[in-house]
């Protein structure tokens, strides 16, 4: 009993490589024997939460009570099912080709999946599956995949996990493109359904002696447009958004997703209050009032401090805003420093888009086709930049005017080039911006969004950080790295290494794992950040190299990659992040041991161990 006890509580590449258990009566009877032990403590541990381990914490315990009986209604696996649960198993993974090793980790899964359906019932699904995220960077062989749509079956899928021995992280719509996913053979947990127990999805909070300000609490699986809709709707606002509104919310906070307001912060910085399930099954509520420190780390945890429930962020009195497109020569501005400050500084918001290879005619356009050759006179200050600035609008600007909906570029989803292909991409890309109306006058969230991403993508996105000095040289700097080395790769073999580069430029806020922190400090610092994001295919010639050139041209400066963005392939990375974040990477993992929240890593993953190390108060 004790042998296969520890089996199965083993990662999944130490079992891997475990002794192989044959598929006979004897496996079989020592797994029924372990679902009898299992199935009891699982049920009863739901039941009733012990608070002795949480000492001085005991105020962020949130009761659930009760399941509601018809949560707990669920039929009892007969043993005469477990016949075809343990399938042969390789003792050398490592030796194996990518098929065999893929077919024996399914073959343990399908151990693990008899036992995890006892244990959870019927009213949890739960599955074997695929998983690829929406750009097709990511791809997992096989997760558990499961979409609990109550806090109870969050916990039992928890309490579950827990006496296997396995991981469990959160997805929503799997738009990240870095390995913040579970691993192989773990379980994946989708919150988009997750309903509340105890309110509606979305709920606007008025202010409190505690909290001056309104506030708005929302379930982690709220898509954005879906939060924007409820902000227009009750005429409140955030300051800042990405270019598409299809992230879900608790995935944009987990990760710190960034807009481009020169005076506010990324999502992260506008989290006020959280309430989690930790590893133990118990939800956990923690506040900036009360847990300061905590909500330090809380705030951007990369899916690190258990199940995010809901969450609430702070909001302002919403106003209508004035969107306006400008293009203007990439050498005016941003080879004219000045130019590039006072543009950014002077607007509410300033989203700079480049194209690659955009002003050629179409006289040069037709010659490039026919020879491949590309123009003698061409160079990237000739391009076009497409600037989008948003600002409050005036009463007189606005009078009479309907306020109209999020506005989307018609690229099916691609912030570049529409149906053209190859180098003229850029080109197109232009000839698309241009034909947008400007200026629109929106409420301030509606103004926000530019695309929405298919289901599917087409292209990645890579983006690193760095500080912005007051005399904004080292944004300049950043800038004009990335473009000439794109015109040289274009002068060199024809190709481009991006399809499309934008700057953006935030506020920094007191975060720890927030990429715009106001910790991060370098000379003359603005306390603001310049996020350097470019867009290609992920086969595209030259695109992870430059990321890498990017990222070790600008070592000593503190580049930082952002965390829900292509990096893990640069070499030494880990490295890097060390550098730049210190010892903030421990106060994170001090304060994630401090609110006991996972002391045995059950939310971690492979990547973020490497990262931030195992815990070592693990019972």
């Amino acid at each position: 009993m004790s042998e296969l006890g520890s089996l199965v509580k083993e990662d999944l590449a130490d079992r891997m490589e475990a002794e192989i258990l044959s598929q006979d009566m004897r496996s079989q009877v020592l797994l029924a024997c372990l679902a009898c032990v299992l199935i009891p403590a699982v049920r009863s541990r739901s039941l009733g939460v012990k608070l002795d381990d949480l000492t001085e914490l005991e105020d962020t315990v949130v009761r659930l009570g009760d399941e509601p009986l018809q949560e707990t209604r669920r039929a009892r696996r007969a043993i005469s099912a477990l016949t075809d649960i343990m399938g042969p198993l390789v003792r050398h993974a490592r030796d194996v080709s990518e098929q065999e090793r893929s077919q024996a980790v399914y073959e343990r899964m399908r151990s693990l999946l008899a036992l995890l359906r006892m244990l959870l019932g019927n009213s949890v699904q739960v599955q074997i599956m695929q998983f690829m995220n929406w750009d097709r960077t990511i791809e997992i062989d096989q997760v558990f995949y499961t979409a609990p749509k109550t806090i109870w079956e969050v916990r039992r899928i928890i309490l579950a996990a827990r006496q296997l021995g396995m991981r469990v992280r959160a997805t929503g719509v799997g738009h990240s493109r870095s390995p913040l996913y579970v691993d192989e053979g773990n379980i994946m947990m989708d919150v988009r359904g997750l309903q509340r127990h105890d309110g509606p999805r979305i709920q606007l909070n008025q202010p409190t002696v505690e909290r001056k300000f309104r506030t708005v609490t929302a379930m982690t699986g709220v898509i954005e447009h879906e939060l924007n809709k409820f902000l227009t709707d009750n005429m409140v606002t955030m300051l800042s958004q990405p270019l598409n509104d299809v992230e879900s919310f608790g995935g944009m906070v987990a990760a710190n997703t960034h807009g481009s307001t020169w005076s506010a912060p990324a999502y992260s910085g506008y989290v006020v209050e959280m309430r989690l399930v930790d590893s133990s099954g118990r939800l956990r509520r923690f506040t900036k009032e009360r847990h300061p420190d905590i909500m330090r780390a809380a705030m951007c945890n990369l899916g690190m401090f258990g199940i995010m429930y809901d969450i609430t962020i702070q909001v302002y009195d919403t106003f209508k805003a004035k969107v306006e497109n400008f293009f203007v020569p990439l050498g005016d501005l941003i080879y004219n420093t000045t130019r590039l400050r006072e543009t950014v500084t002077g607007n509410f918001l300033t989203e700079i888009s480049w194209f690659p290879f955009n002003s050629v005619t179409q006289k040069e356009a037709e010659e490039y086709i026919r020879t491949q050759q590309i123009p003698s006179n061409w160079t990237a200050k000739r391009d076009i930049v497409w600037l989008r600035h948003i600002n409050k609008a005036t009463e007189q600007e606005t009078a009479g005017k309907v306020m109209q909906p999020a506005l989307y570029l018609p690229t099916n989803g691609s912030l570049s080039g529409g149906n053209v292909e190859g180098l003229l991409r850029g080109k197109g890309a232009l000839e698309i911006a241009q034909k947008l109306e400007s200026p629109t006058y929106h409420y301030l969230v509606n103004a926000f969004p530019v695309i929405l991403p298919p289901r599917w993508g087409t292209e990645t996105s890579a983006a690193f950080l760095l500080n912005i000095d007051n005399s904004f040289d080292r944004a300049a700097e950043a800038l004009k790295f990335m473009i000439e080395r794109a015109e040289r790769q274009i002068k060199d073999n024809g190709t481009t290494p991006l399809n499309a580069l934008l700057p953006r430029f935030f506020h920094n806020s007191d975060c720890l794992l927030c990429p715009g922190n106001t910790n991060i400090r370098m000379n003359d610092d603005s306390n603001r950040t310049l996020v350097i994001d470019f867009l290609a295919p992920p086969s595209q010639y030259g695109f992870y190299a430059a990321a890498r050139e990017f990222v070790y041209h600008f070592r000593n400066q503190k580049v930082r990659p952002h965390w829900g963005k292509r990096h893990d392939n640069i070499p030494g990375i880990i490295d890097i992040i060390h550098e730049v974040y210190g010892d903030l990477v421990n106060e994170f993992s001090r304060m994630r041991v401090k609110a006991r929240v996972d002391p045995c890593d059950m939310f971690m993953n492979s990547y973020l161990l490497q990262i931030f190390g195992r815990s070592t108060d693990c019972i």
